[in-house]
């Protein structure tokens, strides 16, 4: 089965929305675990939600720091263009990670809906379906194929 083709103007903005989003998430991983001060000033620009619940009250524990791990790791993936699906949707589960605590079960208002993180997450479902990792990534070079059927 073949994938249908995406005009190399299409392929050069999923490209650049693969790098904007992998640029976010690793500057996100950094601030959190080298630069917390910074984390704090910009929580109000991109992503307050991601900013805020990393940055936010001084978290314990080993989880707090592995999600920070993974911010960071996740974004270089997706500048890298390797493992860029799997990269994509490990972002998605901590994007919605991210904003659970701010859902309130009592009071479900669309406004919770209506932030910049849903905006990246249907980004990354973008770079998820349209295979971005070939697309000036190392991904390219990358074969996996999972059950796969070899004709003989």
């Amino acid at each position: 089965m073949t994938s249908p083709k995406i005009p190399h103007t299409l392929r050069l903005v999923i490209f650049l929305l693969r790098l904007t989003l992998g640029l976010n998430f690793f500057y996100l991983g950094f601030t959190s675990i080298f630069n917390t001060d910074l984390g704090k000033q910009l929580e109000g620009q991109s992503l307050p939600v991601l900013y805020n619940w990393l940055g936010g009250p001084a978290k314990t524990g080993s989880l707090h720091i592995f999600f920070e791990w993974a911010f960071l790791v996740i974004g270089a993936c997706l500048v890298l263009g390797l493992l860029t699906r799997t990269a994509s949707i490990a972002g998605i589960a901590l994007t919605i990670a991210s904003f659970l605590p701010d859902v309130r079960s009592y009071a479900l208002t669309a406004s919770q809906f209506v932030n910049d993180d849903m905006i990246v997450i249907m980004c990354l479902l973008v770079i998820v379906f349209s295979n971005s990792g070939t697309y000036f990534g190392l991904d390219k070079f990358i074969h996996v194929h999972f059950f796969s059927q070899h004709k003989k």
